[in-house]
């Protein structure tokens, strides 16, 4: 049984509201992910995710939007606090049939577009900066016109 069934037995649409179903996976990600690194990941609020050494992880999972694609984003307070923070990305088809996994490396505050950010809010990532800082595990990514796509794939 697919998790969207599962979920939708107890009343849960986690297929109609993806963003929510993005966040109830976040924890997991993290955990799974410091696991498959062999570190432990904390994730509180200020904190990175995961420390590996010295260098600070973030991990996001994330689907695209039916009309817009996909945002990468990241929390300003936790983009200013680091020189370079490397990202993970879960690119989660809607039906969560297919993935991405892109390891994003050596992000800095200069990746970001400040116009984006308000008080407390996540600061939008250039697409044309970070795309030759992406490493693509899993899927595919393709450059198209200075910014890229991101083409997910079963696991």
């Amino acid at each position: 049984m697919d998790m969207n069934a599962l979920m939708l037995r107890y009343g849960v649409d986690t297929a109609g509201d993806v963003g929510r179903r993005n966040n109830f996976l976040s924890w997991v990600q993290e955990h799974l992910v410091a696991h498959a690194l062999g570190v432990q990941s904390d994730g509180r609020v200020g904190q990175p995710d995961i420390m590996l050494g010295s260098r600070p992880i973030e991990c996001r999972i994330a689907s695209p939007r039916i009309r817009f694609g996909l945002t990468l984003v990241a929390s300003w307070a936790q983009v200013e606090k680091h020189e370079q923070t490397d990202f993970v990305y879960i690119v989660a088809a809607r039906d969560l049939l297919s993935f991405a996994f892109l390891h994003i490396v050596g992000v800095t505050i200069d990746d970001f577009n400040p116009k984006t950010v308000s008080k407390g809010a996540k600061a939008h990532m250039v697409r044309s900066r970070v795309l030759p800082k992406i490493r693509c595990l899993h899927g595919e990514v393709r450059a198209v016109r200075g910014s890229f796509r991101i083409f997910t794939a079963p696991l």
